[in-house]
């Protein structure tokens, strides 16, 4: 009776073999994917002989029965049956989880699904968009992220390679036209501003690369831009450099996209004679008609503007992105760099 039995357990400990073709792939891709130690490559390495391992137990637990130590066969043989019958446990426990949760069954309504990166307030603010996408209301997300952005403001500029800076991730939910305009829902936008003004109300700030992306620095300051855009009366000369002469902006995503779209097309930009007395003057959210010309990449319009006599302010010039943008002009109009250089500084 008890050799039968014997044979039962371990018959059911062999299942787990069954699996090993799946378990031992799984381990070398794993082994091979950047970001591994060799602790934990070690322990794949060992993983991947469990069948031996099985064989050797239950070797051992038949030449336990043949002494009569039937006890210390059983235990012996109850090691694979208690990890095959483990892995199942767990897989059956992460579907029933699963269903659970796409039916709306658990602590609040459905949940997004996200992985822990090294900075828990990115992925407190990645869970803001992503609980937006699977909630037709209003979610705590957001006051969730105030939370942890208050409770942790050691984290606001700790960056991950993937994500970047929590600013990066959090301005990457805007969505502003050039114009200034703030497009979209207007109460998931004004929680995307607020949560952009608490980072930075706690020091937060964009790294040493983003920090030289003009488009980023200029949606951080239209996020933190108070009272209506007035442009158009500060300097039209910028408005029509920000609307196209005809009104219509151009919509840009501050994260995915590289450049915005170049307008330079058959017409050219032509500078009107009332316009030149304008070509200094900065405006507090478009900046100087140069600076605009550059947020808008127009290449014709900075070369229009250079020529004229136009230059970037004293505190645009020490504006990282802004001389990464006017640097990127030189290097494709080489020309333009010795009429800028000689152009009366502001001041």
């Amino acid at each position: 009776m008890n050799r039968h039995g014997l044979l039962l357990l371990q018959a059911v400990g062999a299942l787990s073999i069954l699996a090993y073709p799946a378990v031992l792939i799984a381990n070398i891709m794993s082994i091979a994917a950047p970001g591994h130690n060799f602790r934990r490559s070690l322990l794949l390495v060992l993983l991947s002989f469990y069948p031996l391992v099985w064989i050797v137990l239950d070797v051992f637990a038949w030449r336990a029965m043949a002494r009569g130590a039937t006890r210390v066969a059983f235990g012996l043989s109850s090691i694979p049956t208690l990890a095959c019958l483990l892995v199942v446990g767990i897989y059956v426990f992460s579907w029933i989880g699963f269903l659970f949760g796409a039916a709306g069954i658990g602590k609040g309504d459905l949940q997004v699904k996200t992985y822990p990166s090294t900075n828990l307030l990115l992925d407190s603010i990645s869970r803001v968009a992503q609980n937006t996408q699977a909630e037709s209301g209003p979610s705590g997300a957001v006051e969730q992220a105030l939370r942890d952005i208050e409770a942790n403001p050691t984290l606001v500029n700790v960056s991950t390679p993937a994500d970047g800076s929590p600013l990066n991730v959090a301005l990457g939910e805007l969505s502003i036209s050039l114009d200034g305009t703030i497009n979209g829902e207007i109460q998931l936008q004004q929680d995307g501003i607020r949560l952009v003004r608490a980072l930075v109300a706690h020091g937060g700030h964009l790294n040493k690369d983003e920090a030289t992306d003009l488009r980023k620095t200029w949606v951080l300051r239209r996020a933190l831009f108070e009272g209506p855009v007035s442009t158009a009366t500060e300097n039209p000369l910028v408005w029509r450099i920000v609307t196209h002469q005809s009104g219509d902006s151009i919509l840009f995503h501050p994260l995915t996209d590289k450049l915005p779209p170049r307008r330079d097309g058959p017409a050219r930009f032509l500078l009107k004679e009332d316009e030149v007395p304008l070509l200094n003057r900065a405006t507090r959210l478009h900046g100087t008609p140069l600076y605009a010309a550059l947020l808008d990449n127009a290449i014709n319009v900075c070369s229009v503007i250079i020529n004229a006599g136009g230059r970037l302010s004293a505190e645009e010039e020490h504006d990282p992105a802004a001389m990464a943008a006017l640097q990127e002009v030189f290097e494709r109009e080489a020309d333009l760099r010795i009429v800028y250089s000689g152009a009366p500084k502001l001041r």
